[in-house]
């Protein structure tokens, strides 16, 4: 068992589907990757492994593994696909899931900021929610207006997903918000570094094969 779960960039990491010990679980991994990718890398696993700790025992997040090295995280495959490529149309029972599910997040003080993109979001073989991918996370475990600030990131993000999966079962609260969000994605800074790292990431690769 050896596959691939989501498209290799020079600048990302490996993420793959491997055996362990007889158990299907994830690996993602910068060891490949050139030498100053690796050092960003290494900073990334490590907040994501610490991440991975303030959630641990929450239904809906993977569990971390031991086992991996310095550029690498191990954890466990909940099964299913991401709401990007699942084949599955998700009804009220898992958003309503879903919500409960990034509530509880939010009180271990982890907020995920990238809950726009449907590949974040899991649905194992029985329905249920997941989440996935912790490595540009906040986290600000006192309660107060700052975290509430980025929790409405949070809370847009998974609106604007709903919207574009299932816009039938939007409240008129939830498309109000859903098209906040909309409007201020277009602002939202880190989108725009990303766009323009990978931009330059395909020109380098371009330029010199």
């Amino acid at each position: 068992m050896d596959q691939e779960l989501k498209k290799t960039r020079t600048y990302g990491p490996t993420v793959r589907l491997i055996e362990r010990n007889g158990e299907a679980v994830v690996e993602k991994t910068y060891r490949d990757r050139s030498l100053p990718v690796r050092l960003l890398g290494r900073v990334l696993i490590f907040w994501e492994g610490f991440i991975y700790s303030k959630l641990r025992g929450v239904e809906g997040i993977p569990e971390l593994l031991p086992g991996a090295d310095r550029l690498s995280l191990l954890t466990r495959y909940m099964g299913g696909a991401n709401l990007k490529d699942s084949p599955l149309t998700p009804g009220n029972p898992y958003f309503d899931s879903l919500k409960s599910l990034i509530a509880r997040m939010h009180d271990r003080g982890v907020i995920h900021l990238d809950l726009r993109n449907r590949r974040n979001y899991g649905i194992d073989d029985a329905g249920r929610p997941y989440l996935v991918d912790f490595a540009t996370c906040l986290y600000i475990p006192w309660n107060g207006k700052i975290r509430k600030v980025f929790e409405a990131v949070d809370w847009m993000g998974f609106m604007k997903v709903k919207a574009k999966i299932r816009p039938d079962l939007l409240s008129e609260q939830e498309g109000n918000l859903s098209t906040l969000g909309a409007a201020l994605s277009a602002l939202w800074i880190p989108t725009k570094i990303v766009r323009l790292i990978r931009a330059s990431a395909k020109a380098i690769k371009r330029k010199f094969g």
